[in-house]
């Protein structure tokens, strides 16, 4: 009897590792099917509900991704059934087309954000710092700006420079994998 709360316990740390680890993807799809709706983390957190109710379904011999895409893709009709009304709407074969596409782009998402991760951590230690700064910490430029003490058009300028160096050594580091 000991034996059940343990596997149970296993499978739930398994579920919420593939749960945490698939989330940007999940919330891309939503994202995209609700035309950058502001209402997509809320769906998105609708989705993990059903999802973890529906936890004991799960075969983890099965890719997760296209089992999370079917309930991301009720959640999302559910919301576009509250909405509408409204224009900015996608037809449900536009809605299927996304996540079809959001399924076949994984591994290439995955591929570039792997190579960009190394290539960020080959910047010097400024720009990594700048770069950290700027979109992991979502700093304004003028914010930057004024802890250095320069313009904001100089940050501005050398983000755009290491954006193009780094947008270069992904698309290299991803010509010498493939």
């Amino acid at each position: 009897m000991d034996r059940e709360p343990e596997a149970s316990s296993d499978r739930n740390t398994q579920f919420v590792k593939l749960l945490t680890s698939h989330q940007p993807r999940i919330y891309a799809y939503i994202a995209a099917a609700l035309c950058g709706d502001s209402a997509a983390a809320d769906v998105l957190q609708e989705t993990n509900l059903s999802l973890w109710s529906q936890i004991e379904r799960y075969d983890f011999t099965k890719p997760f991704l296209p089992w999370a895409f079917g309930f991301a893709r009720q959640q999302v009709m559910a919301y576009r059934k509250t909405c509408s009304r409204s224009r900015l709407v996608f037809c449900d074969e536009a809605v299927d087309a996304l996540a079809d596409h959001c399924l076949d782009s994984s591994d290439a998402i995955d591929d570039r954000l792997a190579a960009l991760e190394r290539c960020v951590k080959r910047l010097g230690a400024d720009e990594a710092q700048l770069v950290h700064e700027r979109y992991t910490g979502k700093t304004p430029v003028l914010a930057i700006a004024r802890r250095l003490d320069v313009p904001a058009h100089a940050i501005s300028s050398r983000l755009h420079r290491i954006r193009k160096a780094l947008a270069r050594c992904v698309q290299s580091a991803l010509a010498t994998e493939g």
